[in-house]
């Protein structure tokens, strides 16, 4: 009994290595005091955004993040965590988190790794606290077409007041 019990311990953490390792970013959270309707509702939330929330025991969680990429959270792991695993913009994961906690109390943001960067908590809090990546980029794509909007209303008043100073002549019959 006690074999299968070791190597069902080794698959959860051949499979919990495999989500880790996929995942660009993983931030954990401390999930005591939040009930499974709680729980289950943060996980839909977070599937609509393609992440997901897992909840696994955390000598499973340290030795999976031990053996994995990701050995740097480990220390994050005390007691009853769930973590995050998402695969790309950490921003998005962030504002959903923080807005959650702040609906349900029990939930404790700790802090979580990001593209190989540590995050503490409030860098997650601040992280939500920006637009997202498609607003930023729109504002960068703005600041960039500002000068060159600039010349070419430049030109064509230029030309434009050719047009005027020729019409004009043409009126007073000069031409």
């Amino acid at each position: 009994m006690a074999k299968v019990a070791l190597e069902t311990k080794k698959l959860m953490v051949k499979e919990v290595i495999s989500r880790f390792n996929n995942a660009e970013t993983l931030i954990v959270t401390r999930y005591k005091g939040l009930n499974a309707q709680d729980i289950n509702e943060l996980r839909k939330e977070l599937k609509r955004m393609a992440a997901e929330y897992i909840v696994v025991k955390d000598s499973i969680a340290k030795q999976a993040l031990k053996d994995g990429v990701n050995n740097r959270i480990a220390e994050l792991i005390q007691g009853e965590v769930g973590i995050v695993v998402y695969r790309k913009d950490p921003s998005v994961i962030a504002k959903a988190l923080v807005k959650f906690s702040k609906n349900h109390e029990p939930l404790k943001i700790c802090g979580g790794v990001a593209s190989g960067a540590m995050l503490s908590n409030q860098d997650i809090v601040a992280m939500a606290l920006l637009p997202s990546r498609e607003v930023l980029l729109a504002k960068l794509a703005n600041v960039l077409n500002s000068p060159i909007q600039g010349l070419a209303c430049s030109l064509n008043g230029i030309i434009c007041k050719l047009l005027y100073a020729l019409n004009a002549i043409k009126d007073k019959g000069g031409v």
